[in-house]
């Protein structure tokens, strides 16, 4: 009997469980975000459970999101500190801690849980007895576990670079969830955004999304654009997104003399990223390791050149004529070629139209959305014959 057969006629509800889908964006809330949207367009009921400050409300509040109130350092730059990771991991365990007590009471209003790392929380739910299936997605290999709470999900899903490492590691049924990327809404557009942000219509405007954290490598980014400037004096560096290190960055930039030529765009709302794409000449990635970057799929699918470090997955991605790549770290090879593109606008629109017809062809989130459903229910199906009485919704 086909197990996917036997329920697609039933309406699954599925929990997504992003401790940061509420706080701030990234490549993991980005995939939650936007594959829950097509899988309800498929019938699927979604629910959130995310984090929010102790004491203040959720900065990017959702639609049917329940929120757990737990301590946010939000500009503590972990990364940077000696054993400044423990105390993130501190803050993620009292969210898993709190998450699992609520789960384990609103079990039965799910049929399966599908959890945004967090080992921690498997781990809780399992120890708890609950029955719901839980699907896991691992954004990086480097995932903290000292309970063994991945080996312990129903299922494994992951991208990329991710997807190799894991096997690695002795998760062989890791399941190949591909990162997409909405290529509607993410299309070549008009954009008032260069009037929005003081940027003039003939200004060379080069694009950075990303966190403020220190893999993304926005240092060496701003010593390459201080070499840029001494060609192109009228260009512009916009960097769009949040982080521990954004302060740090904006010292860097007036230390090299460039702040003028700068401009911190913060945290862009997910609908006006498009707006800001398109009003850029060329996107930009300085990261030192990317296991995926959703920044490169989304400039390619506005028909933006990308010009990218070789950081894990990226020139992947830009592969077949898509993009260009220079050594990580290497600020004059970035430099360098920062001045090649920008002296040659067809070199760039050649770029660009290639990205477009890639995106379409190997990155929308229909064809993950399909794959993610047709896993759900094989899940849903092997844990209710596992558990005598179970049916789905109930």
């Amino acid at each position: 009997m086909d197990p996917s057969a036997s329920v697609s006629s039933l309406p699954l509800r599925v929990l997504f469980v992003n401790r940061m889908a509420c706080l701030e964006r990234g490549g993991g809330e980005t995939f939650d975000l936007e594959i829950s949207r097509h899988l309800a367009l498929r019938g699927v009921e979604v629910a959130f459970l995310s984090g929010a400050p102790q004491f203040r409300r959720a900065p990017m509040p959702l639609d049917r999101a329940r929120v757990l109130h737990t301590p946010w350092l939000r500009w503590f730059p972990w990364d940077k500190v000696k054993g400044g990771w423990r105390v993130r991991q501190a803050e993620f365990a009292w969210f898993q801690w709190r998450a699992a007590r609520w789960i384990a009471r609103h079990a039965a209003d799910f049929d399966l849980i599908q959890v945004c790392e967090l080992p921690d929380l498997v781990y809780g739910l399992k120890k708890r007895g609950v029955k719901t299936p839980v699907v896991m997605r691992l954004t990086a290999p480097n995932y903290y576990d000292p309970r063994g709470g991945v080996s312990l999900a129903d299922a494994l899903i992951a991208s990329g670079t991710s997807i190799e490492q894991l096997k690695i590691r002795g998760h062989g049924a890791v399941q190949d969830i591909p990162n997409a990327v909405d290529s509607e809404l993410f299309r070549p557009c008009s954009s008032e955004a260069r009037a929005a942000y003081g940027a003039g219509t003939d200004e060379f405007v080069v694009l950075y999304v990303a966190r403020f954290q220190a893999f993304k490598n926005h240092a060496m980014l701003l010593d390459a654009f201080a070499r840029f400037l001494k060609v192109r004096p009228d260009a512009r560096l916009w960097l769009a997104g949040s982080g521990p290190l954004r302060q740090e960055m904006a010292r860097r930039a007036e230390q090299l003399g460039i702040a003028e030529r700068v401009r911190f765009l913060g945290e862009v709302p997910y609908a006006r990223l498009p707006s800001v794409y398109a009003a850029a000449d060329i996107n930009v990635i300085s990261s030192d390791y990317e296991s995926f970057c959703f920044a490169a799929v989304e400039g390619m699918s506005m028909a933006l050149p990308t010009l990218t470090t070789a950081c894990g997955w990226v020139p992947r991605l830009v592969a077949d004529g898509a993009g260009v790549v220079v050594p990580v770290g290497d600020a004059g090879a970035f430099a360098a070629e920062l001045v090649r593109l920008a002296a040659d606008p067809e070199a760039r629109r050649r770029l660009g139209r290639r990205g477009r017809e890639l995106v379409l062809e190997r990155h929308t989130w229909t064809v993950s959305a399909d794959k993610l459903l047709r896993l759900y229910q094989a899940v849903c199906f092997r844990c209710s014959a596992e558990v005598p009485g179970r049916t789905l919704s109930g």
